[in-house]
Parts: structure tokens; sequence; C-alpha cells
């Protein structure tokens, strides 16, 4: 294991003083000091989450970052050596949705990035029921064809605000996502407390530290053993926005955004996330709270292992310095955390002026968690250039971590006359590229392709075990197919250019590769409404477009939400909600797409959702289950709630 210690007191409050005064060990993982970290990422021996020894430690980063930010939005790095100082701010195969069985019935699951690892949605089914949260309800349906009811719905959040004597304590809650498995359902719930009234007793509460607002999200684990009547067996959570949730087996894992607004040395409370369990809280143990070995922001990325056989939290972790995007497969969690850095270069002198180079780029950090067999351990950290759009952008194959970012580059120089008191700056052109990097387990970079079609801008990216696809556009759409097979080694095999991009790609088949996305003039870029691809990659040398059709609508939540298509190469279905309703196509290699259903004239198509269960699909919009036979997607009943 890489890059995680756990320093002596003393050891650790002065490194932790040594940053806050400018001096000794640098944050920043792309400070460039000879024999540290390369430019392009990778770990340094200060590359390091530390775990704080007491609160008073995450205190002190926390106003460390404050005192940072009050001045610049971005950290510079001294480039001639020496430590960053505030300055002035100028291993598993792709999932589908294919189908699962019960009762020798086949039914289509959520689509999902990585098998076996479950992700939450507002519509799920086990085959035998259908599970729809709807306006914080969840609403259970026997899934029977003609006869297909409604069993049962209860309240799952979204109740009166609560208004206590003592403190005027106002609460909102709201349902987003839900989870079933076996004869347990769970529903992710984001809260909302706040005080209203000016006498609201300000950091005198750990519960509401700052006399504000405070957000927290929780879980709430029902028994469906009988369908007919949900129970609410217990409610776990944590403070901070949901960033994300999943399911492996039977451990729940949650990830939340705490933001640190009004801290107060005097109140841990202030500043140190909660976790929940059926109304008393406690505060995370200052042992489970990692600093980021750079940070801009005062947020937390809080991570709690929830086991829903013991309806217990199991295991938690933090990180001061957030993330935002993540993956996660059986073993192991990865959240990225994209900022900005500035590189400051060394003043030299040119006619009567102090002249001073300054780049400002983007870089994420990525930090990865052991959770095998239902745990949670912070396993190292690592650094490569760019930003992340999706978590599409990372996949692990072989232990390996390959990421695609996009870097947006900004250079200016400044000219000092020093004499008359007076600066002028000069701005370079801005810079875009693309890179695709390997991490090892240790995270550290091992290859790398940089520059990939420069001033592009990444669409879709899609790993096939040691085949990597991306989608590049902003004239035409280059498919850029990558060998990984040797991870040291990633090699360009094709480049594809046709018109429009694919925002979504999915792998449809052995050899067949389908893109979602839009259609788009070659000259001007502009687009000009949705398109269906299916792309030949059978020769990943010679990646080709086997069929495309265009289509008449202009936009579908699928474009940007993976969990609102559904996709079965064995049932011949590509189904999505359209503009004006819900749209399922077939395809067939010979011939290519076709149309083989609209469903129209019921309310949040736009964000319905569509599902097989055997001889029937259910496609689930706000008010309305309506059920098709699959052999001519004709309309069998419909079903208002």
């Amino acid at each position: 294991m890489k890059g995680i210690r756990l320093l002596p007191a003393l050891v650790g409050i002065a490194l932790l003083i040594g940053l806050f005064t400018g001096c000794g060990t640098s944050l920043a993982n792309n400070d460039v000091t000879p024999g540290t970290a390369s430019p392009s990422g990778g770990n340094a021996d200060n590359d390091e989450p530390v775990f704080a020894e007491s609160y008073k430690d995450i205190f002190k980063a926390i106003q460390y970052a404050q005192a940072r930010n009050a001045g610049s939005n971005s950290l510079a790095i001294d480039t001639a050596g020496g430590a960053a100082v505030p300055q002035a701010s100028p291993t598993p195969a792709p999932a589908t949705n294919d189908a699962a069985e019960t009762d020798g019935k086949a039914y289509s699951e959520t689509n999902i990035q990585v098998a076996g690892v479950d992700e939450g949605d507002i519509v799920k089914t086990d085959g035998d029921y259908i599970y729809v949260l709807r306006d914080n309800e969840l609403i259970i349906f026997k899934a029977d064809g003609a006869s297909t009811v409604r069993v049962s719905s209860v309240k799952v959040a979204g109740g009166d605000p609560s208004d206590t004597d003592d403190k005027k304590l106002m609460t909102n809650d709201y349902a987003s996502d839900i989870y079933v498995t076996g004869n347990t359902a769970v529903v992710v719930v984001s809260q909302y407390s706040y005080m209203p009234y000016a006498e609201s007793p300000g950091g005198k509460t750990d519960a509401l530290p700052y006399g504000g607002d405070k957000q927290f999200s929780t879980i709430r684990i029902y028994d469906i053993t009988d369908r007919a009547t949900p129970v609410l067996k217990t409610e776990l959570g944590q403070d901070g926005y949901v960033l994300t949730t999943r399911l492996i087996d039977t451990t729940l894992y949650m990830m939340s955004t705490y933001y640190v607004y009004s801290p107060s040395e005097e109140n841990d409370g202030t500043y140190i996330p909660r976790v929940y369990a059926n109304g008393t809280s406690e505060l995370i143990k200052a042992g489970d709270i990692a600093i980021m070995p750079y940070f801009d922001s005062t947020s937390y990325t809080v991570i709690c292992a929830y086991d829903l056989n013991s309806a217990a939290l199991s295991a938690s972790q933090s990180l001061l310095g957030g993330g935002s995007t993540v993956y996660m497969n059986a073993d192991t969690l990865y959240i990225a955390a994209s900022t900005s850095r500035q590189t400051t270069g060394t003043p030299y002198n040119k006619s009567v002026y102090t002249v001073t180079d300054y780049t400002r780029t983007n870089v994420t950090d990525i930090t990865s968690f052991d959770v095998s067999g239902g745990g949670l351990a912070l396993k190292a950290t690592g650094t490569v250039t760019g930003y992340l759009n999706s978590q599409f952008n990372m996949d692990e194959y072989n232990g390996n971590l390959r990421v695609v970012t996009s870097t947006h580059t900004e250079s200016w120089t400044e000219y000092t006359d020093e004499q008359m008191d007076w600066t002028n700056s000069i701005w370079a052109d801005s810079e875009n590229s693309n890179a695709l990097y390997v991490l090892d387990g240790s995270m550290n970079v091992i290859g790398s392709i940089e520059n990939l079609s420069e001033n592009e801008q990444v669409y879709g990216v899609r790993f096939d075990g040691a085949t990597g696809y991306v989608v590049t556009f902003r004239q035409v759409d280059p498919l850029f197919a990558v060998d990984l097979s040797d991870p040291a080694h990633p090699t360009v095999l094709s480049a594809l250019k046709i018109p429009g991009f694919s925002e979504y790609l999915h792998v449809y088949s052995v050899g067949r590769l389908f893109g979602l996305g839009m259609d788009a003039d070659e000259e001007t870029g502009r687009t000009s409404g949705m398109k269906l691809t299916m792309f030949n990659t059978e020769d990943p040398t010679d990646v080709t477009v086997k069929h495309t059709l265009k289509l008449d609508s202009d936009y579908s939540s699928a474009l940007y939400n993976h969990k609102a298509i559904l996709i079965s190469a064995d049932q011949s279905i590509i189904a999505f909600p359209a503009e004006n309703g819900y749209d399922i196509y077939g395809y067939a290699d010979d011939t290519g797409f076709y149309k083989r259903a609209s469903i129209t004239g019921v309310e949040w198509v736009g964000d319905g959702r569509g599902l097989y269960i055997g001889d029937n699909a259910y496609i689930v919009s706000n008010n309305t289950v309506t059920v098709l036979d699959m052999t001519d997607f004709s309309i069998v009943t419909q079903i208002e709630f």
C-alpha cells in the first residue's frame, strides 16, 4: 500500500504548520522539484494523504485553505523549487442492462457502468415487481402483463417541515434514488435543515454548527417481505450533499460532499462531518479523516459503507479536499477531484521590467480505496493533468486505472516596473488538449497518450477490456480506438472521423459499439438533431460506421444520464426518453436501426424509464405504467397512479 501514513502527533502538526506558513512540504502533487513528481502526474514522497491525529490538525488545514482562497482561486507552484505559496489570481468488463432471470423469465436491470456494481435510480425491478420512486413515494407494482396492478405505496420522504420549540429547526427532505435487493428496499434521501430565526443559537450546538443551513444525506432501509406493506427498519446517514451511491452485494456505499462554511475552533461540530443512526449522531473520528496533499476548497468527501443485513454503518472514511467524479468496481473505489493550478516561473529582468511567466491549467487528484469484502480502506492517491467530464472517463483493467482527461491551459506574462509601481499583463492564446493516462495500483502514471485531438472536446468514452474508445468533437467526430494491452505503452490504433459526435457509448455486442449522440454540420459544427450510430469494431485498427439513423428529436435525458437508456442486443432493443415520448428502436446488423414503438400522451416521459420482464415491456412515466407486448410493441394496458 502506497502513500498512507499515520504520523505521530508532533510530526503531523509540524508538517501542517509548515504548510500553513508556506514553507516545508508542498501541498501540490504537481510540484516539479527535481526528483519528485513529474508534470504529467504520479507520486512523490510528499504527495500522500495524511490521516489527522486530532481535530485541531483538521481545523488548521481548513484555516489554511480559507486564507489561500481569500486571495486566490488556485495554488501557485514554484518551478524553481520550494513550497507552494498563495499567489494572486490573474478489471471488470463494461456492464449492460441485458437480462437477469427469475422463475425462467428474463428481465432487464438498470444500465450501469460496471457489472456487479449497482447504481441507484428512480425505477427498479426484480423480475416480479416494479419499484417506482415518484414525488417522494415508493410505489410497488406487481408486474403481470395485462394484469399488472399497483400493490402498495409508502411515503419515503417529503414530510412536513419540523418546527421544534427550542431551536425553531426546520427540516425538509426529498428522495432521489432507490435500490432493491432481495426483500430489502433502500431509499436515498437528501435532508436539509435550517434555522430561519435571527435568535438561532449559532455555534452553541453541534447538531447545527453555526445556526444556519445544514445538508445531510440518509438511507432509509425498508423491509419489503410483504410488498403490500413496506416497513421502515432503520435510517442511517452522513453529513453533506449526496454525490453518488453504489451497491455491491449487500453493502451500500454513499459518497457525499460536505462543505465547511463557518468553522469555530471551540466547536468541533462546525467543521467535522457527522454520521447519523436513528436520530442520534456522532462526529467522524479524526483518524478516519485524510487531509489531501492538495485541496483548494474547504469541503470533504464523506464515504460511508452501510451493511444492509445488519442495517448498520460498517466503515467510514473522509477526504478533506473532496472529489466530484466516482468510479467503482467490486474491489476498488476511485474518487477524482479536478482543480485549477497555477505555475509561477522564476522572475527575470528585461529592460526596466521584472518579468514573471504564469501558467494555469487543470489537474485531477485521484484517490483509491480498497472495498473488497465490503470494506473501506484508503490505498493511494495520484495526479494526472486535465479534468474529467464523467464517470466513464475512468476504468480499471488488470489492476491499472485508465483515465481520459481534457486540459485547458492559460499562459500570461506580467511586466512590472517597480520604480513606477506599474504592472501590465500580456496573455497568450489559451490551449485545449486531451490525454489518456494509465496508473498502476500505487497510482503512479505508467503510460500515457498526450495531445490527443488538440482543441477538441471529449464527449464519449468507453473501455472494453484492453481497448478504449474516445470521442472528441469540434466540427467532426473523431472516434479513437486505443490499444491498452501494454499499459506502459498505450497506442492509438485508428481515428474515424464522421459528422457530429456520440455523447454516450455502449458495447452492444462483440465487434459492435453503439453511440447515442448528435448529428452536426461538417463545416460549422452546429448540431442538427440526435442520431444513432453503430460502429464496427471487429478490427480496432480500422473502425468503421456500420449503420447510422438520424432522429427528429433534439434532446434526450439519456444523452447525459446513462441510467435513462435501455439496451439489449438479445432483445434488439435500444430505448430512451425522447422530446415528445419514449422511443423504442431495434437493430439488425444487415439493415440497421428501425423504430419499434413510440409512447406518447403521458406525463414525464422526458425522464421516464423502460424495462422488460418476460414477454412484456413496461414504460414508466410520471403517472402511468404502460405495458407493451414485446412481439409487436402494441399497448396491452396502462395503469395510472
